[in-house]
């Protein structure tokens, strides 16, 4: 059996895209995971179609391990066009498998043209992905079901792959792209508005309705416990936790992340708990961001009370020092408690804020790549703890969505919008206690929303309640209004899990 690939084979949706438009069979496995094609092949095919060269190419970088000497290259950086149109027709028109196999080759080339890296590769079949979900459930005792997204103009198409079955379409005629976009909107609106307790529920549960209900009976005879869901354009910001059913949030009955692909995900298990861990922090303003005074008491509380690790604060919290000690030691978890944005347009754009400098998107690449966190053994997780994106679109999307490739980590963790000091405080606190007991991750973050559901994790009197037992004192200099109701999904469905689940 083979593993998901991090690698995914761009030539032939090249060809399936722009060229091959009657054609519906993915073409896989025939390039070497280390070598690329000319560059000029791709423009003497694409003489044939008519077409502008400028809208077909793909940037092709032969070296797969310094692709930013390369990126600013115009000759190798050309924009790649997918013809959406004629990616929905073909799609329909393609059987399940060769369905799949275009969506994650889709997914790639979005992904891979904004975040500036070249994928070459075979793709995750629906088999290989069945098995390494049976191999998983074998491991830890969880059932997980893949849940594929695909947003087409006149119809929602839903494709389900659980272990050992084949996989399952679903269509839903009435939630074309335009309504299901003005939906996902209305209800990232909504949900962002604590003062309306009730405003989101009828977008959530019109969500609900269409990507959860046509296959809920088969999650529920197959006893799924966690659902990760790879998701179209324009849907990735949607708080998927927080959807509704009329009675329970979904995250009630699952746990829930996201992916990019199947194939950009390392889905491999390894124990967390013996990981070390390095916490940054900034809880006073520095170069015009506003102060996030429960950020020292939260660094403090990880590194001293929940977690073995180091931490940098405020003045120590510089790009520099953060280098130095991630060089000193092989970090397993990355805890970043400072203003971090994911910006429309270039991935440049977005950044994470360290005391004496923005750490943008792209020098974060280079970072990764220099401490080496995308070799074994992995940084297993990062989070962002005070992050936020800008919903609904298309480029901020991919750059939160896209977290794990940027970084070459194995799972991340972040907010989709910025949810208040005090909220972050609680539910990182909770999910980091939660995490020494979880059989997986995204079980943690599950048990630390529905503790905030509940009611049981709550700020009242400078105190942050975990649960019925355990008090958490906390300083006066935070200014906690007195009972802070953390139960409306503003305060705990922004936190969503990217890539690795396990």
């Amino acid at each position: 059996m083979k593993s998901a690939r991090s690698l995914l084979i761009i030539f032939s949706l090249v060809l399936f895209l722009v060229i091959s438009l009657k054609s519906v069979q993915a073409q896989t496995g025939n390039q070497s995971d280390t070598t690329g094609p000319d560059p000029q092949e791709f423009m003497n095919q694409s003489d044939t179609t008519g077409n502008d060269p400028q809208e077909i190419l793909i940037p092709i970088n032969k070296d797969n391990n310094n692709n930013n000497n390369n990126n600013n290259s115009s000759a190798n950086n050309r924009e790649v066009k997918i013809d959406r149109k004629t990616f929905d027709s073909n799609f329909e028109a393609a059987g399940i498998n060769e369905a799949l196999n275009l969506f994650e080759e889709a997914q790639t080339v979005e992904f891979g043209q904004h975040l500036g890296i070249n994928f070459f590769g075979e793709v995750a079949t629906a088999q290989e992905i069945s098995q390494i979900l049976d191999d998983l459930h074998r491991q830890r005792g969880k059932k997980s079901a893949v849940l594929y997204v695909v947003s087409l103009k006149d119809q929602l198409q839903l494709i389900l792959i659980l272990a050992n079955n084949p996989p399952i379409r679903t269509i839903i005629p009435e939630a074309n792209s335009e309504l299901l976009r003005k939906t996902a909107q209305e209800f990232r609106s909504e949900v962002t508005n604590r003062d309306k307790l009730n405003g989101y529920k009828y977008s959530a549960q019109k969500l609900y309705q269409w990507i959860i209900a046509p296959l809920e009976s088969t999650l529920e005879t197959n006893n799924i416990d966690a659902l990760i869901l790879s998701m179209d354009s324009g849907l990735r910001s949607i708080p998927v936790a927080a959807l509704y059913d009329g009675r329970q949030f979904l995250i009630e009955k699952y746990s829930v992340s996201i992916i990019p692909s199947f194939s950009l995900t390392d889905t491999r298990y390894f124990p967390i708990l013996n990981k070390s861990m390095l916490a940054v922090g900034i809880s006073k303003s520095t170069q015009g961001k506003a102060p996030l005074p429960a950020v020292a008491t939260e660094v403090s509380l990880l590194t001293n009370n929940l977690w073995s690790g180091q931490k940098l604060l405020n003045e120590q919290s510089t790009i520099d020092n953060f280098q130095a000690l991630s060089n000193q030691d092989r970090f397993g978890i990355i805890h970043i408690a400072t203003h971090a944005e994911f910006k429309p347009g270039a991935i440049h754009n977005s950044y994470i804020q360290f005391w004496n400098a923005k750490l943008r998107f792209d020098e974060l690449r280079e970072l990764s790549q220099k401490l080496q966190w995308q070799q074994d053994p992995k940084v297993e997780l990062m989070v962002l703890s005070a992050c936020r994106t800008a919903l609904g679109d298309k480029e901020a999307e991919l750059g939160f969505a896209g977290l794990t490739i940027q970084t070459g980590v194995k799972t991340a963790l972040g907010s989709l919008w910025y949810v208040s000091d005090e909220g972050s405080l609680a539910l990182m606190t909770k999910f980091y206690e939660q995490l020494k007991t979880a059989p997986i991750k995204s079980e943690a973050l599950q048990q630390a929303q529905l503790a905030m559901i509940k009611g049981q994790v709550r700020l009242e009197e400078q105190q942050l309640q975990l649960d019925e037992e355990k008090l958490l004192p906390l300083s006066s200099e935070l200014g906690v209004r007195q009972n802070i109701n953390l139960s409306h999904p503003y305060y705990w469905s922004a936190f969503t899990m990217i890539g690795n689940w396990n």
